[in-house]
């Protein structure tokens, strides 16, 4: 089969074919009239208008045709158009250029073909009018004069002086809609179901560095490149398949600068027989490259504000808190008062930088929430318990009004608490003294509503439109006198519609204001989440004691005592099983019986390796008498005696004892942190109860890694360009694995590998916080008369 050629003129062709507005519109009357006399007149089966697009043939006007288009490589139109006479196939069967064509080969089986080129009104052949029959037949020169005088006809129509002021009308309105498009900064085009450009705006010339006539009728892989369309393809395919799609795309422009875009596709509808096709694609690409880069510098920024603000205020309010609960001495009243002052003031500043960093998150995207079934009841509950020493503060009363029957939604516990807290502390601040504020918690026709009544002086009428606004403030002066940053409700309002729930107000001037949050009810008869009192922290796993005893009935017992007690015993009855056992990891304290074969070496070869030689061991015993003196020149080597029989009170004494570290060597902590000031008031809270030694730099903590074994890993996330979570690489190969807590001015989350025992972000801790992370992790029980001293805390509410 031969393909036709394109003409030298194929550009020019294809703009004029387009500005005849011709393309992709329905069948007229004035070209059916035409064929119908043609096709009378010749007496063949099919007769067209054909208009021969760069890779189409369009048919405007047909007889016995129903398509409205075929491909031009395949077309004999597209032969036609090559010359200025009747191109004439009197038999396309014995024709060698067409004799394997699939239209003469298949529908609609084409022998006689006789075409005659239409030029539009600059010269250019846009189209055939052309006379087709599946019979061959001979065609004279009569036939053809006759057929050019028809297509002088079609001609006529095509400049027809009505439709050129038509086209000139369309064309005017074609060149406002230009001006206006041409202006905008953007990327605006229409591109056909060939991804062909059918119009498209000054940018795009300015980003290809082409004109209009080198754009027209192109593909993007024949502006860009098939390397670049290849990144792009899959997306001009899914919205030729009727799917929006949005995607951000880069560039260089013609200057060389790499230029972001924001991509967006619309699918085009046809009308008639084509409303269900997509017969094309508008398209419109926004620079975002600027954006791009105030939002880089607005990322920047918070993560200054986050390392280098928190880090010294930690150290800041760490160390008032310290020299208020007494390790500096008694202070005079008058410092005590300043200091007090100052203390206060600090946590009013961590307060507007977490607020400001919490809104940056909620409007990012970047916050993150874990929802869980929980009672709502005892989440207010809790939310209320912490809350009450500010409203103690205030001389205002918490009252909680709660019905007995559960009433369960599926939120996030600690940004719910988080919303009755800004609620609660909105309520106190504006209640008079005595006053009182009332939680309701209720079952409503939407689900579950929580209401924090207040008897304050209520919300003024022209403040209420803007209540949950950033920085909304009913009146400047009042809100320094209350306190408040003015973002507590829109972080409230924010957090609610994130969980899927809806908050609101009602007020009265002078008749206090009524604040509520509605949670659809969680109707599953799974029970909810239990949250912990409000005084009582989380419990982490139960510690696990590898009872090392000859006698398995002995093991047995000592067993069920220790797990009675909250530990979690395994049973071994050989020196050799246990230290394969003890080399594992995970074991907090051992119990060993001396009358176990190798029992002695067994001991004292934990205490040689220093992977073992601060583990705890309480031997049981006996002999345990003569077991002390064996071992009475070896410090530490054991955490206590028992003798047998055994006490029972006395085993879980002993064991919880040694656990706690009371007879044991100091627990060893390696602090990873570049601020001397941190790592001073960190060492302070825990005082002298554990061994505290300092990397400011990763390089030197992996080195004190590799040369010493710690009981616990405090670490900072920001050393300078460094990331934190690199050491993980090698925290994770050590054994036994020695418990991490990371202490940081980033809350980011730690992912879901990491193995961390808490994340603490460091302006939010307090000291008696940090100090209380330390003892879990460390397996001390908490409030530990002997070990550290957080010094007075202020509550976070505290103004």
């Amino acid at each position: 089969m031969l393909e036709p050629i394109k003409p030298p003129d194929e550009l020019d062709r294809v703009a004029e074919l387009h500005n005849l507005y011709l393309l992709d519109t329905p069948p007229e009357e004035r070209f059916d009239r035409l064929t119908r006399i043609a096709q009378r007149l010749f007496g063949v089966r099919i007769v067209l208008v054909s208009l021969v697009d760069h890779e189409c043939l369009w048919i405007k006007s047909s007889q016995g045709l129903d398509a409205r288009q075929t491909p031009r490589n395949t077309s004999f139109c597209g032969h036609t158009i090559l010359a200025d006479e009747p191109f004439v196939v009197e038999d396309a069967s014995l024709d060698p250029r067409f004799a394997d064509n699939p239209l003469v080969t298949g529908p609609p089986s084409i022998r006689f073909y006789a075409g005659m080129p239409l030029q539009g009104p600059q010269g250019h052949k846009v189209g055939t009018l052309c006379l087709i029959d599946q019979t061959p037949r001979q065609f004279s020169p009569e036939d053809a004069a006759a057929l050019r005088d028809l297509a002088a006809l079609v001609m006529l129509e095509l400049t027809n002086k009505a439709l050129t002021q038509a086209a000139n009308s369309a064309r005017e309105s074609e060149s406002r809609l230009r001006q206006i498009t041409d202006t905008v900064p953007a990327l605006i085009a229409y591109r056909d179901r060939h991804q062909r450009f059918s119009f498209h705006n000054l940018a795009y010339e300015e980003l290809f560095n082409l004109s209009s006539g080198q754009i027209i009728g192109r593909t993007f892989a024949e502006l860009a490149g098939p390397q670049a369309n290849e990144r792009v393809q899959d997306k001009f395919e899914e919205v030729l398949r009727g799917y929006p799609v949005r995607y951000e795309q880069t560039f260089r422009n013609r200057l060389g600068e790499l230029r972001i875009y924001d991509m967006q596709y619309a699918p085009r509808y046809g009308e008639g027989l084509e409303q269900d096709q997509v017969i094309g694609f508008y398209s419109l690409g926004a620079d975002i490259t600027e954006l791009k880069r105030i939002n880089r510098m607005k990322t920047e920024f918070i993560s200054t504000v986050s390392h280098e603000l928190r880090t010294p205020l930690t150290s800041i309010r760490g160390s008032l808190g310290l020299v208020l609960g007494g390790v500096a001495g008694e202070l005079p009243d008058t410092v005590k008062t300043l200091v007090d002052i100052a203390n206060k003031n600090c946590e009013r500043l961590i307060r507007l930088i977490n607020d400001i960093l919490d809104s940056e998150k909620i409007e990012s995207g970047k916050m993150r929430l874990e929802l869980k079934v929980v009672n709502m009841a005892q989440l207010v509950q809790q939310a209320m318990a912490a809350n009450e020493g500010f409203a103690d503060h205030h001389g205002v009363k918490l009252v909680l009004q709660a019905p007995n029957a559960s009433l369960q939604s599926s939120v996030d516990s600690d940004r719910l608490v988080q919303v009755v807290t800004n609620l609660l502390s909105n309520a106190v601040k504006f209640s008079p003294p005595e006053g009182t504020v009332t939680v309701k918690v209720l079952r409503v026709a939407q689900g579950v509503r929580v209401e924090v009544v207040d008897c304050g002086p209520g919300i003024p009428e022209d403040f209420r439109d803007r209540i949950f606004q950033k920085f909304s403030q009913a009146d400047a002066s009042d809100s320094r006198q209350k306190g408040g940053t003015g973002l507590g409700l829109n972080i409230s309002q924010a957090l609610v519609h994130k969980m899927g729930g809806q908050i609101g107000f009602a007020s009265r001037t002078g008749a206090g204001s009524t604040f509520f949050f509605e949670f659809p009810e969680w109707q599953s008869p799974d029970p909810a989440a239990r949250l912990p009192s409000a005084d009582v922290q989380p419990v982490p796993a139960r510690p696990r004691i590898l009872i090392c005893e000859s006698d398995p009935d002995v093991a047995l017992l000592i067993s069920m005592m220790l797990e009675k007690a909250g530990f979690e015993p395994e049973m071994v009855h050989g020196a050799s099983q246990a230290m394969e056992r003890v080399l594992l990891g995970g074991f907090v304290a051992l119990t060993v019986d001396l009358n176990l074969q190798g029992g002695a070496s067994f001991i004292n070869a934990l205490r040689a390796d220093e992977r073992t030689r601060h583990l705890p061991v309480v031997v049981i015993s006996a002999m345990a008498g003569e077991g002390r003196l064996q071992f009475n020149q070896k410090l530490l080597t054991v955490s206590d005696w028992l003798e047998k029989p055994i006490d029972e009170s006395r085993l879980v004494h002993s064991v919880r004892r040694a656990v706690a570290g009371s007879k044991s060597a100091k627990p060893r902590i390696l602090h990873v942190e570049d601020d001397p000031d941190v790592q001073s008031v960190v060492a302070a809270v825990v005082q002298d109860s554990a061994v505290f030694e300092f990397s400011a730099t990763l390089s030197d903590a992996r080195a004190r890694l590799r040369e010493n074994s710690f009981d616990l890993i405090l670490l900072d996330l920001a050393l300078g360009e460094d990331s934190g979570w690199s050491l993980f690489k090698e925290i994770d190969t050590l054994s036994p694995r020695p418990p991490v807590i990371v202490f940081s001015a980033s809350d980011e989350d730690p992912a879901q590998s990491r193995q961390v025992e808490a994340v603490l972000v460091k302006s939010n801790t307090s000291n008696t916080e940090l100090l209380n992370a330390i003892q879990r992790a460390l397996l001390i029980p908490e409030h530990s008369g002997n070990f550290g001293n957080p010094g007075h805390i202020h509550s976070k509410n505290e103004d």
